[in-house]
């Protein structure tokens, strides 16, 4: 064991990633050859924005009537008729598959008396009323009124479905009910050019699961937007990834999005001694080869990163051939305002959404969707039914690495007892300067919504 000589504490953290990327075989495109720091102050944040139900009431308001956030993917309503019911709160939306192969979204209302029209995700060649039998076309209009010669009121126009704002990007498909608000593709800014190579829209739904977590919505996602937590509540990956030098950018200009980059194949520099090369590849294997066997020796003079490149290279054949290392090996999470993360990383495969339960601030849902890309020459199969899974554990999810579903679990043990805390006490959330930035990024752009008139 060696003692760890790295410039641990460093004030530029960042350097670290940009030169270990540097010495990769394959060190990529420019934009992750990029850092971004910016300083966003060290403002605390009170507490009551995790529990207040009145700060809920102004972030249904003000936040989720205003903001682009994924409504389903595009292969959830691959069909004419096909219709997904999206929840937020008490805000409900349908999401249909015009007969034309459009896609459009409207309140799930009656606009006769208000009644909700779809409980479910379903297929309809018309959407009807189930309490008066007003029906309308798949794409909104007006098809039949019963008693139509008691409505001299009522026009086409007037009793429509009332339409919600609707954009398409890499297979996802997104709602806004603001109709002022800005194009889809603005909102995004620079997400397209980051991950566009991901292949997104060629991917389809291979595990969809659904928990509720046991804390607020914003405190859910926070939990998935740093790397500081990893050596407490993560500590059997350290030896083989390295949370002190994860890489935070938030770019100038952006609101919505934000990204880190967490080293893999070194050891994190909150251990005091450092394994070996060797070692770290042991460590590698003993927690993500399976089935189990024994790691290989390392060639000399060879690094343990390099190796676990030189592997899964020779694993993924021609799917990895336009990647970059980091892309390989490490993990590259991107999050979109208020509610989306993404990674851009291979070995992670998975899409999250955190959304409020209903209107309880002390719940919120958590969706995870296991993406991977279409078979080639083959047709899409059918997207995964989401699975509600009560008190199912995340090691109990097929779809994931078997390391990783102890991640999940370990981080949601987490989430109850912040939440019951945040009640207990006085003092302010403190955040760090910079290994938390993207939760003070995120606390900034949602207070910008919230002081909106």
């Amino acid at each position: 064991m060696n003692t760890i000589a790295k410039h641990q504490g460093s004030p530029q953290p960042w350097s670290f990633y940009q030169n270990l990327i540097a010495s990769d075989a394959r060190p990529g495109q420019a934009d992750i050859r990029q850092a971004s720091h910016q300083d966003l102050g060290l403002a605390p944040i009170d507490r009551s924005v995790y529990t207040s139900r009145d700060v809920h009431q102004q972030e249904m308001e003000k936040v989720w009537q205003r903001v682009w956030q994924l409504a389903c993917r595009e292969e959830e309503i691959a069909e004419a008729g096909d219709i997904h019911v999206y929840a937020i709160g008490d805000l409900s939306i349908l999401v249909v598959r015009g007969s034309d192969g459009d896609i459009k979204a409207f309140y799930n209302s009656c606009t006769h008396r208000g009644t909700k029209l779809c409980n479910d995700s379903t297929h309809l060649k018309k959407i009807r009323c189930p309490f008066h039998g007003f029906t309308w076309k798949l794409d909104g209009s007006l098809d039949s009124v019963p008693s139509r010669w008691d409505f001299p009121q009522l026009s086409e126009d007037s009793h429509r479905l009332q339409e919600v704002k609707v954009g398409r990007w890499g297979g996802f498909v997104f709602v806004n009910p603001d109709p002022a608000a800005q194009p889809l593709q603005a909102y995004l800014e620079d997400l397209p050019g980051h991950l566009d190579p991901c292949g997104f829209e060629d991917m389809y739904i291979a595990g969809y699961y659904r928990k509720v977590l046991p804390s607020n919505w914003k405190a859910s996602i926070e939990a998935f937007l740093e790397a500081f937590h990893v050596t407490e509540t993560h500590p059997q990956t350290v030896e083989f990834s390295d949370d002190v030098h994860t890489q935070y950018d938030v770019f100038p200009g952006r609101r919505h999005t934000s990204r880190f980059l967490q080293p893999v194949g070194v050891p994190s520099a909150a251990l005091t001694t450092a394994p070996s090369e060797q070692e770290i590849v042991d460590r590698m294997f003993e927690l993500t080869v399976r089935p189990p066997m024994p790691a290989p020796q390392l060639p000399e003079g060879m690094t343990a990163r390099a190796f676990m490149i030189a592997g899964l290279r020779a694993q993924l054949g021609a799917r990895a051939e336009p990647l970059s290392d980091a892309e390989l090996i490490d993990a590259m999470q991107y999050s979109l305002f208020p509610n989306m993360v993404l990674f851009r990383s291979i070995g992670f495969p998975v899409v999250y959404r955190f959304r409020p339960n209903g209107n309880d601030p002390d719940s919120s849902l958590f969706d995870m969707l296991i993406l991977k890309p279409v078979p080639t020459g083959q047709t899409r199969p059918y997207p995964a039914e989401p699975v509600e899974m009560g008190d199912m554990r995340y090691a109990e999810i097929p779809e994931l690495a078997e390391w990783l579903r102890d991640i999940y679990d370990q981080d949601v043990a987490n989430l109850g007892l912040q939440q019951a805390g945040l009640k207990a006490g006085h003092t302010p959330i403190t955040f760090s300067h910079y290994q938390e930035i993207r939760l003070r990024h995120f606390h900034q752009t949602l207070q910008s919504y919230l002081e909106q008139s």
